[in-house]
Order: structure tokens, then sequence, then C-alpha cells
């Protein structure tokens, strides 16, 4: 079922609008109707008057699409099978015309204002390419739990943590016919495997210090079912871009064995705290390493 392309604020026929960059919004979802609708709300509801909202459905057996239809053609929706998020995500910032672009998780939300604000700190500074706000994190029920772990741009920080808030996150859609799409072999991780990218061909980051989208943590998001995945693919997308992969990461990757699994390295590494894992994950960063080569002026 697809319903006709549109914009998705009343005022989006105006000749104010059609003179504002058009912002690109894409939503992949498969069986999330419990947080569908607060999604596309949180889109429909912003106050700037140029978006092109696109949500990109699984073919949900839940009710998304009784969901989905309600809107009638509000937005450009499409329910069919896809090979997951990356293929979805792709194909929606394919078929969009927009100058600056983001992807919104169905279980995710927009905060008012962050579009606006968004685009004006784009026409503030005209050499970003990149630019993240904050983010909160809510609960299943939508309740506040704690702000994500932001922070402004530093690429050696970044190697050892991803404080990106993918949801706060907005970029000029040329970045793609430049580096590229998303990577479908990091479906778990496709945002950090795009930003890392982005980093070490030196694209520019811009941290705007204000509350832009929540992101929810519940027991059926991909952060936490897929953890030993998210692991491998850090490690292979850090492997990909930068010869090797941080020691903070390995770090992680020893202590979620140790202390999230009952296999046998649950019961090989060493101590509780600290320094064992320190040093295993010292030797690990060393041994795994290859050298890259890159043109002149990237990382």
């Amino acid at each position: 079922m697809i319903a006709p392309k549109a914009l998705c604020n009343m005022e989006s026929n105006s000749s104010m609008a059609e003179t504002l960059p058009l912002v690109g919004i894409v939503t992949s979802s498969y069986n999330q109707g419990r947080y569908l609708r607060a999604c596309i709300d949180s889109v429909l509801s912003q106050d700037y008057p140029n978006i092109e909202y696109l949500v990109m459905d699984g073919g949900s057996t839940d009710d998304s699409v009784r969901i989905l239809e309600s809107y009638h053609d509000r937005f450009y929706w499409q329910s069919a099978s896809d090979d997951g998020q990356t293929t979805a995500v792709n194909a929606g910032l394919k078929r969009s015309n927009a100058e600056i672009v983001t992807y919104l998780n169905s279980d995710d939300r927009l905060l008012p204002g962050a579009v606006r604000q968004v685009v004006e700190a784009f026409a503030s500074n005209p050499k970003i390419d990149v630019i993240y706000g904050q983010g909160l994190v809510i609960d299943e029920g939508g309740n506040y739990l704690h702000d994500y772990d932001t922070h402004p741009f530093d690429f050696l920080h970044f190697q050892d943590v991803c404080f990106i808030c993918q949801p706060a996150a907005f970029w000029r859609r040329a970045l793609h016919e430049r580096h590229g799409y998303f990577d479908p072999r990091f479906d778990n991780t496709l945002d950090y495997e795009f930003w890392l990218r982005l980093a070490t061909r030196s694209v520019k980051f811009l941290y705007l210090p204000e509350p832009l989208a929540e992101s929810r943590s519940h027991p059926e998001a991909k952060s936490r079912m897929r953890r030993p995945r998210i692991f491998k693919e850090i490690r292979d997308l850090q492997m990909l871009h930068l010869g090797y992969c941080s020691k903070s990461w390995w770090e992680q990757y020893l202590r979620h064995m140790r202390d999230e699994t009952s296999g046998l390295w649950s019961r090989l590494l060493p101590g509780r705290e600290g320094e064992p894992l320190n040093g295993l994950a010292k030797w690990l960063h060393r041994l795994y390493r290859k050298p890259i080569k890159r043109p002149p002026g990237q990382r």
C-alpha cells in the first residue's frame, strides 16, 4: 500500500516554505506499531514548514499499516518486505529530494522545534556538513531516563565511543553523492559506520548543545538484543576505516563476554575490575592492525 508523496506541514505550499531548504526525514519500521504513531506525530508537529517525510515499513504484521493509513496522504509511505533497516533507510534517502536529511527510527521521537533549529544552524555554518544535538533517553512509556552522552566532535574520542545520538543528527544530502549511502554490512551499526567513514574523510561535524530528539530504550531495541553482533560490527568497521579497533571497544567487548555471557569466555577472562582486561584489550589493540592508505589531506 503506497500513499502519494506530500510535504507534512499545512504551510508547505506557501511561498515562504518554497524558499527554505527542504528537509527529508526517513523512518524505517517493522512491527513497531506501539511506538509508530508517536514517532510520526513528532515529525508532523514540527514548526518548520518544508519537510518531506517518508515511512518505509518492512511489511509489518501488527497494526502499523492501519496506523499509516489513518494519516491518508500527509506523507509518503510504503509497506513491503525488505532486507532490513539499512536497505529501507537507503531507499528512503534515494527517493528524497531534500537538501538536508536524517533518519528517525520508529521507536524514537523528534523534540519540538528540532528541525527549525538544525536548519538555522546549517544556514549559520555553511562549511559544516553534519550537525548533531543533544538526545534524551526515554523508556517504553516515553518517560525520561537520562541524557544521552553527547560531546563536541573530537575524532580521537569518537574512536572510543559513539557520542552522536543518531535521531538528533542531520546532514547534507550531498554527502551521499560524495561518500556513499549506509553500508548494508553494518545493519546494527549503520550510523556509527557512516559517521566514522565521514570523519576519516575530513567531513566537518558541529555539535549543537540543544536537545533535539528522544532515543527510546526498550527490551526489543537492537542495541540491547544484539550486543555481540554490534561489538563484532564495531570491530569490523573500525578495522575498515582506521586499520585497528580502539582499546576502549576491545575492553567493552571483553567485559561483555566475561560479565554478560555464560560461555567459555566468561570463565576464562580474568578479574572483575579494571586492569586485567585493560592489559588484554591493549594487547588485542596492538595485535589486530593493518595499514590504511588514504589520499593526502584525509585523516
